[in-house]
């Protein structure tokens, strides 16, 4: 079985561990940087390597019979060049929101990203939009494969939306501007005299929790707003479970930071959950206006209030919508389809079938 080294930020439960250690037909190496990025120990075990300790990467490769690399960010991408370069093995570089930016980067990041660009061999954005930035860039089309990240289907079972009189909102998301949480605070407080009774729950954890409780106060959005922090991903689910309408109010953030398609709106989808997100990145290939959710543009608030009123006067469409929207999760967006598509582009690579 041929060996994949995979090098990616951290180990912990959230980076993309199915697309390390669950492809089809591959075993593998999770390489971090350095023990620092080792952040979470039940984790670690023999498979786990530290980039900051490999003194030979020749040796290396031929001790662990290392047959591809794989960086799973732009710029571990870059990092692993010199190790390309001295063994000769074919590298993978997958591309997600930030990296597939100029958002945040440093000096000479995209220097550095064309550099990849023409001495990696294969480069997975995560979405058609992320495909197309790399492509600008300079990436040749004919080395791009975009790999959508995927939804165990089988943690997230689809059930009848809730038609009862409840109306609670939920999002999910870190607590960082590109998320867009303050627009849809701002939407939902102008609904709220139509809509005494709903509710809206974010959970997520970051650096604007202090705007987000400020912002709360000053909306006067009192018990009908609840900020959930450091909830576990098994509880992710039953959270949802409890929801009548998803949103994702995404953006692009003041420094053009920008997402792929958020996890979180595959798991609403394939949960049975209406959603409401922006005409944002790559959020269009998975969501179709009134058909398996609602867009509206990115940052106006007035045009989310909006939908959410009329999502919640229209409870007739949520089934079809979300029928629609399971089916478009299964078809695209299913994590054993998605690994085995993964392995089918290392089989490219590797010369097999």
């Amino acid at each position: 079985m041929p060996k994949v080294m995979h090098l990616n930020l951290r180990v912990d439960p959230t980076q993309y561990i199915p697309q390390i250690r669950e492809v089809p037909g591959y075993s593998h190496i999770h390489l971090v940087r350095q023990p620092k990025y080792m952040v979470n120990l039940p984790l670690l075990n023999e498979q786990v390597h530290y980039l900051s300790e490999i003194f030979s990467p020749v040796e290396y490769v031929r001790n662990n019979k290392v047959s591809l690399i794989h960086a799973h960010h732009g710029q571990l991408g870059l990092l692993l060049l010199p190790f390309k370069e001295e063994t000769s093995l074919p590298l993978i570089t997958s591309f997600r929101g930030r990296d597939a930016t100029l958002a945040h980067q440093p000096v000479g990041y995209l220097d550095g990203m064309k550099m990849l660009f023409e001495q990696g061999e294969r480069f997975l954005p995560v979405c058609q939009y992320l495909a197309q930035r790399i492509n600008m860039w300079g990436c040749p089309a004919d080395k791009i494969r975009v790999l959508y990240g995927g939804v165990d289907l089988s943690l997230f079972p689809y059930r009848t939306p809730n038609l009862d009189d409840s109306q609670n909102i939920i999002s999910i998301g870190r607590l960082v501007e590109k998320k867009g949480h303050h627009i849809l605070m701002q939407a939902f407080e102008k609904i709220r005299d139509k809509f005494p009774k709903a509710t809206l729950t974010i959970i997520g954890g970051g650096e604007l929790e202090g705007y987000i409780k400020s912002l709360a106060t000053q909306l006067n959005l009192g018990p009908s707003f609840r900020l959930l922090n450091h909830v576990p991903k098994s509880q992710i689910p039953e959270l949802m479970g409890q929801a009548n309408l998803f949103c994702a109010p995404s953006l692009t953030s003041s420094k053009g930071d920008v997402e792929g398609i958020p996890n979180t709106i595959k798991e609403a989808m394939a949960t049975g959950i209406p959603v409401l997100a922006t005409n944002h990145a790559g959020i269009p290939e998975i969501i179709t206006n009134n058909q398996n959710g609602i867009l509206v543009r990115e940052s106006d608030v007035d045009h989310l209030a909006q939908a959410l009123e009329f999502m919640l006067l229209n409870r007739h469409l949520w089934e079809s919508y979300t029928i629609s929207a399971r089916q478009k999760v299964e078809q695209h967006f299913d994590q054993k389809k998605q690994l085995f598509l993964q392995a089918r582009y290392y089989n490219e690579l590797l010369g097999g079938s």
